[in-house]
């Protein structure tokens, strides 16, 4: 009984100290990046590509982001970008535009993975927003349209913002998974106080 008792206690504590690695993980890359999400008012080809019309005017205006605060100040001006878009294509949608933390799948940008989790970002929901979505990473600038994808620059200044742990995770290619490190504080508490 207690053999049992010990394996389920185990367990737990492993299983608790694997979430909760990667709940840090996640925590410590969103602090450095900004996620944008557009989301389309339906499936329909037209929303689908007033979407993209949308994300390549708001693209345009995020070029000139310096911070990740920059992004989350420039939710007026994402909205009229997108309003204007949306009454030139003849459309009479409404539009919204808000920052806060949600969730995301894992993503590859060229070389760079970005693990599933919840991620600080720009969201704009267009219409009544049923339809598919884009996504991309806002801050650092890795919203690529068209051609390849040079991530070999951003991986460059992902470099200097990122701890070395968290910037080979993302550029290991494993980036889906996220390792599961089991790390006792009591011992490296003990260990920090010998040396």
């Amino acid at each position: 009984m207690k053999k049992t008792l010990t394996l389920i206690i185990s367990a737990i504590c492993a299983v608790m100290c694997a979430a909760t690695y990667a709940s840090e993980t996640n925590d410590r890359l969103s602090r450095d990046i900004v996620r944008l999400h557009i989301v389309a008012n339906s499936d329909s080809e037209e929303d689908q590509a007033l979407k993209l019309r949308i994300r390549d005017r708001l693209l345009q205006a995020a070029d000139e982001l310096k911070s990740k605060e920059d992004a989350a100040n420039m939710l007026g001006l994402y909205e009229d970008i997108a309003r204007r878009e949306i009454a030139s294509s003849g459309f009479d949608y409404d539009v919204k535009a808000e920052y806060g933390r949600f969730y995301f799948p894992t993503k590859k940008y060229g070389g760079l993975t970005y693990p599933a989790g919840e991620y600080d970002a720009v969201r704009l929901v267009i219409g009544k927003g049923e339809g598919r979505n884009w996504w991309c990473v806002l801050f650092p600038p890795l919203c690529y349209v068209k051609g390849s994808v040079d991530s070999s620059a951003a991986a460059e200044e992902l470099k200097d913002m990122l701890s070395e742990e968290d910037y080979e995770l993302i550029t290991s290619g494993d980036g889906a998974r996220v390792p599961v490190k089991i790390k006792f504080k009591l011992v490296e508490l003990i260990n920090s106080i010998r040396k």
